[in-house]
């Protein structure tokens, strides 16, 4: 093959390899300003905690609902649904003032 070949094919690719580093930069760009991110989104993940490498606990918001859920391998599940008194950390007095 004539060396003319080898130049063109090289300078093609450079071209594609070009166009593919600005597409990801562009890409990182507009994730970083979350133009990608949903509005208006029902569940909010607040805070998670792996008890061991298949199990952790989740405290999920929606709405003004919060839940725990647990995680394992063997599936999701609710654990309990809480208050806000009990996520600020007040307990009702007991009565031993």
């Amino acid at each position: 093959m004539a060396p003319g070949f080898w130049a063109a094919y090289a300078a093609r690719l450079a071209i594609v390899a070009v166009v593919l580093i600005v597409l990801y930069a562009v890409a990182r760009k507009l994730q970083a300003a979350k133009l990608f991110a949903r509005s208006g989104r029902r569940l909010e993940l607040l805070e998670s905690a792996m008890l061991s490498q298949h199990a952790a606990l989740h405290l999920v918001r929606t709405g003004t609902r919060y839940f725990l859920i647990g995680s394992a391998t063997s599936g999701v599940t609710r654990l309990a649904e809480l208050s806000d008194a009990e996520l600020t950390g007040a307990h009702p007095s007991t009565g031993s003032g």
